[in-house]
């Protein structure tokens, strides 16, 4: 039997004085869960003990009204959820996340289960899952990744990850991609605008691919270097490290990889070295 139905059960023994309102009370505050009955104006009629451990309201809780539970930037998003709550065809209204404060004035994580009451018209229960540690790890990863990614797009690189096509159709691509091209990332992804394999040069092209398909096929990591035409019209030396993802039965799925370029270190060998005053004395003579 689900907590919905206890407390519908548990409403109409309320109703009729029957021996079985102790019975089914009993049954909802041992569930781990918090359960409430709440109507239109958010005003409480039922809380089990789950609801008092996770909240530390000690008082009868009757007629007190949920929102001054919320937290006050999730106040209007549960609003919200219950205008829609009652809307047809729409079920993910009846499931959210929410935030409550409890009586230290921590705020904690739940999930929200909400289901209208077919016999009590106009109440609506809920159940509440403490998902707090989990939203707390989810979080942190998160964060993790927002960091890898501030990381990635600082590196004067372009790191890719493209589909094995003549194009280089290119699924992903770092921040770094405008330096070293001069369009932006989210013109060459997906070909919105431009084709990585079109910025390659003619001459360059045809062995680009014939070894990256060699490397593919035996599995093999790659370093090339190859001219590449800039936004600007100039051409730019640069070098490919790359690999491919295979799947277990030997497809390819992906070619995954980082570009830089070359130029700066072809001016440097092609640059004088500094003279010493010696050295430039004996140049003149």
């Amino acid at each position: 039997m689900s907590a919905f139905s206890l407390i519908a059960g548990l409403l109409r023994s309320r109703q009729n004085d029957t021996s079985g309102h102790m019975d089914l009370s009993n049954v909802l505050d041992s569930l781990s869960d918090a359960v409430i009955v709440f109507d239109p104006t958010g005003r409480l009629h039922y809380a089990n003990r789950a609801w008092q451990r996770q909240t530390g309201e000690q008082h009868n809780v009757r007629g007190r009204v949920f929102d001054d539970y919320l937290h006050p930037e999730d106040r209007a998003r549960w609003q919200q959820r219950l205008q829609r709550l009652e809307a047809p065809g729409i079920s993910e209204a009846r499931t959210t996340w929410l935030r409550l404060t409890c009586l230290n004035q921590e705020a904690r994580w739940f999930e929200i289960r909400l289901q209208p009451l077919p016999a009590q018209p106009g109440l609506t229960s809920a159940t509440l899952c403490d998902i707090h540690t989990q939203v707390q790890h989810e979080q942190r990863i998160k964060a993790s990744h927002r960091g890898l990614n501030d990381m990635i797009d600082r590196l004067p690189v372009m790191i890719y990850r493209s589909r094995n096509d003549r194009d280089w159709t290119m699924e992903y691509i770092s921040e770094g991609c405008y330096d070293l091209t001069g369009y932006e990332a989210a013109d060459i992804v997906e070909l919105r605008k431009h084709a990585y394999g079109s910025l390659i040069h003619p001459n360059d092209a045809t062995r680009v691919w014939e070894q990256v398909q060699e490397a593919l096929h035996l599995r093999r990591s790659f370093e090339i270097k190859y001219r590449l035409f800039h936004a600007d019209g100039h051409l730019r030396h640069v070098i490919e490290k790359g690999c491919g993802v295979h799947t277990s039965d030997g497809a390819v799925l992906a070619v995954e990889g980082v570009i830089f370029a070359l130029d700066h270190a072809i001016n440097q060998q092609h640059q004088p070295s500094p003279q010493t005053p010696l050295q430039a004395e004996m140049r003149i003579q």
